[in-house]
């Protein structure tokens, strides 16, 4: 992805795994079931040192993060 958009940012969303169940569980008819949560944050990386990005805390809703990372972007 770096090679073909050098200027790209990773947003890195990192909070307690609680938050996600509980959203997860509350959507209806979605394809990712609570039970794999735990899989997919253990595959889950930090940002290298040498890749541009930042962290939030994905805790805030939706529209909170975006003005965040909106806000770091700019």
């Amino acid at each position: 992805m770096r090679a073909s958009a050098p200027e790209v940012v990773f947003v890195h969303l990192t909070g307690d795994s609680d938050v996600l169940r509980r959203r997860i569980r509350k959507r209806a008819g979605h394809f990712m079931p609570a039970s794999l949560l735990q899989s997919q944050l253990d595959t889950l990386e930090d940002l290298g040192s040498d890749e541009a990005g930042f962290t939030l805390d994905f805790a805030d809703d939706v529209d909170a993060l975006v003005e965040q990372a909106m806000e770091r972007i700019e």
